[in-house]
């Protein structure tokens, strides 16, 4: 008899670990009727058509704030402040929209504070 072969009764098999059915994972068919994952769903509808609306917000306060500069010398504080704020919020929708936060943003929670500014 060879001592170097395995010995391995007819009945082991062997299981790579990723073919292994973890029993506590909910099939295919019950993740597709969650309606956690639906009402998510429904919640990045909601906040893609924000995103889009404050899109355009942040087009015009970029205008704003160009010919304020232009015409004052420099830039509104108050402008400043509320561009930053509202690039707080598209960055947590953004966010939430990527599955990088759970974390619903304004307006199911508070409006983002603005950033510190550098200057």
């Amino acid at each position: 008899m060879n001592s170097n072969k395995s010995s391995k009764s007819p009945i082991e098999v062997e299981v790579d670990e990723g073919d292994m059915i973890d029993a506590t994972e909910p099939s295919w068919s019950d993740r597709l009727l969650s309606a956690e994952h639906w009402l998510r769903f429904a919640f990045m509808v909601l906040f893609a058509i924000i995103l889009g609306v404050a899109s355009y917000v942040m087009a015009v306060l970029v205008i704003l704030q160009f010919f304020w500069a232009l015409i004052a010398g420099e830039g509104n504080d108050k402008l400043r402040e509320f561009g930053s704020s509202l690039s707080q919020f598209i960055y947590q929708a953004l966010r939430f929209l990527t599955y990088n936060s759970n974390d619903k943003p304004f307006p199911f929670s508070d409006w983002p504070d603005s950033e510190q500014n550098d200057e």
